[in-house]
């Protein structure tokens, strides 16, 4: 009986694993079956938010923001440094050796075919391009979600670093 257990439990591990690789291959190729030429044009987004490229601070934003406000989450000892880290200026994270710039930032950030887009002002989806430094060497180049800080999360021996907020001006 346990044999069969065993067996039936491995067969099913097996099944979980196939399907993700196949929902990977199954996104993969359906991202790769039409790509946007570079000289085509990023089409409008629905709400006459500019479809953009990720490193491209829409005027919109910047009229009414002026950063994001990042936390580093000390791991060892819990403690907690927060910091408001102005748009395309490299900002210390307090004496973590940590620096941090934010190139965009989007209250309401989505993928579209053509890119990423800012649905709308409203702050319903957070997300901010940033780069991380440590001293002067980049250790980090993608995006922070305020809503879902497990995405693209950084990752060092000591020190979480999370999105907040966006900072108003």
């Amino acid at each position: 009986m346990k044999n069969i257990i065993f067996v039936l439990f491995i067969a099913l591990a097996f099944a979980a694993c196939s399907q993700n690789t196949n929902r990977q291959e199954s996104f993969e190729k359906s991202a790769n079956s039409n790509p946007v030429p570079a000289n085509h044009p990023l089409p409008e987004a629905s709400s006459n938010m500019k479809v953009t490229k990720p490193v491209e601070l829409l005027p919109a934003i910047s009229e009414k923001y002026s950063g994001i406000r990042v936390a580093a989450l000390n791991k060892d000892d819990s403690s907690v440094i927060e910091v408001d880290a102005p748009f395309n200026v490299k900002t210390p994270i307090g004496d973590t050796g940590l620096s941090i710039m934010t190139t965009s930032y989007f209250t309401n950030f989505t993928i579209s075919s053509g890119g990423v887009t800012n649905v709308s002002m409203e702050e319903k989806n957070p997300g901010a391009k940033v780069i991380l430094f440590d001293n002067d060497t980049v250790v980090f180049d993608s995006w922070l979600f305020q809503n879902h800080p497990d995405m693209h999360s950084f990752e060092h021996p000591v020190w979480r670093i999370l999105m907040l907020h966006g900072v108003k001006k």
